[in-house]
């Protein structure tokens, strides 16, 4: 992949607060990177220097190794996609599409093909004479997105633009976001607070806290080698053990049952629920380094809040192992 996105040494302020705080990233022309953290950590602020929108207190940013400190935002030729989708009430969903094109001087026909092409493309041919107040929240976004790309954007920034769509829409649209940003040959820097949709969009994540970088790397890389507990507690990891003066994060499906007689631990049982004729039972169990969740079935009834005891051992694939202190 050919050089895209540098972002060396940034710093945002908002008065004494720093958002964003000597942050170095690079993404590749062709790459989609998430920028993944909790809400203030300051990936929004850092989405916004890079746009253009915010000012770099120190710090910065550069395309092909150009740096853009002098250019406007409505000169980075940067695409922006924003939680709420920005559209026009008033317009129907071909003119919205349209509109960058519009703005750039397109002629009609080649505008028309533009915004037919990537209506198909984000699953809403013949929607052009739509009002967008008659689409749902999940169809507002595919106009939005595709407006977005109409121009043909060297770079894509979306900002969280799923959060506000209910579980199921946002893991459906999150794959076809993938796929959408591929097929196009997008760049793209996604910002979210979720891991599991960063795992889904980018070819990269970069885990964001108080805001530095904690750590850059492939999805797969990412969940199986988390630098620091800090980032595993954030990608979802439950508790932290030491095993054979290792530490060991232990994962949603990091426990699993054994012998009887081996490794026991008592639990707090947080759920007992029916299911096909069998009871789920979920526990809470106390590791030592944090409380790790896990759901069984014990083949006898148990209520809410009481004790159990499990046999319980450590599965490989569940688990990650984490530096020394």
């Amino acid at each position: 992949m050919s050089r895209g996105l540098e972002v060396r040494d940034a710093v945002v302020r908002y008065g004494t607060t720093t958002a964003v705080d000597g942050v170095n990233l690079d993404v590749a022309e062709g790459e989609v990177l998430a920028l993944l953290g909790p809400s203030g950590c300051g990936k929004s602020s850092l989405l916004r220097a890079v746009a253009g929108l915010e000012p770099l207190a120190d710090g910065s940013v550069a395309w092909h190794g150009r740096d853009l400190a002098a250019v406007p935002v409505h000169r980075r030729a940067f695409g922006l996609l924003f939680q709420d989708g920005q559209l026009f009430a008033h317009a129907d969903v071909a003119s919205n599409v349209g509109y960058g094109l519009r703005v750039a001087g397109v002629r009609r026909t080649d505008r028309e093909a533009r915004v037919d092409e990537l209506l198909g493309l984000v699953g809403l041919s013949g929607y052009g004479s739509r009002a967008v107040t008659a689409l749902s929240g999940g169809e507002r976004q595919r106009v939005a997105l595709a407006r977005a790309l109409a121009p043909r954007p060297r770079l894509l920034l979306l900002d969280e633009p799923l959060s506000a769509l209910d579980r199921a829409l946002r893991e459906r649209l999150a794959a076809e976001l993938r796929e959408i940003l591929t097929a196009t040959g997008t760049t793209g820097v996604f910002v979210t607070h979720d891991h599991d949709e960063a795992f889904a969009v980018a070819d990269r994540v970069a885990v964001m806290d108080a805001g530095t970088i904690l750590q850059v790397a492939p999805p797969e890389e990412l969940w199986a080698a988390p630098v620091s507990w800090r980032v595993a507690d954030f990608l979802g990891y439950q508790a932290v053990v030491d095993v054979d003066d290792e530490r060991v994060a232990v994962g949603p499906t990091g426990l699993e049952t054994t012998a009887p007689d081996v490794g026991r631990w008592v639990g707090d049982v947080v759920r007992s629920v029916r299911r096909r004729g069998r009871t789920e039972v979920t526990v809470d169990v106390d590791l030592g380094g944090g409380v790790g969740r896990y759901t069984a079935v014990p083949g006898a009834e148990f209520t809410d809040g009481s004790d159990i005891s499990v046999g319980l051992r450590l599965r490989a694939d569940g688990c990650a192992h984490l530096p020394a202190r």
